[in-house]
């Protein structure tokens, strides 16, 4: 992919809630809110880091510092914000 292709692909208007589906609430999830003020949500397979940052910005309303993803072997894809 070209920087051309990816920089159309970034200009494409989003639904934030098409690309956050849920937050996850588990213990493992609950307690690295609580020691690393990290929040881990449940995100679309296709979304990339930028749009999953600007997704949190408008739901939340907060700055947000770094974003990590992490494909799970169930074919979903989970982002540490």
């Amino acid at each position: 992919m070209s920087e051309a292709e990816g920089d159309t692909l970034i200009s494409v208007d989003y639904d934030v809630f098409a690309i956050i589906k849920f937050p996850l609430s588990t213990e493992s999830t609950m307690k690295k809110t609580e020691d690393s003020n990290t929040l881990v949500f449940i995100v679309d397979v296709k979304a990339r880091k930028h749009q999953i940052k600007q997704a949190v910005k408008k739901l939340y309303d907060t700055d947000v510092v770094k974003v990590n993803t992490l494909s799970r072997p169930d074919g979903e894809k989970k982002a540490y914000v």
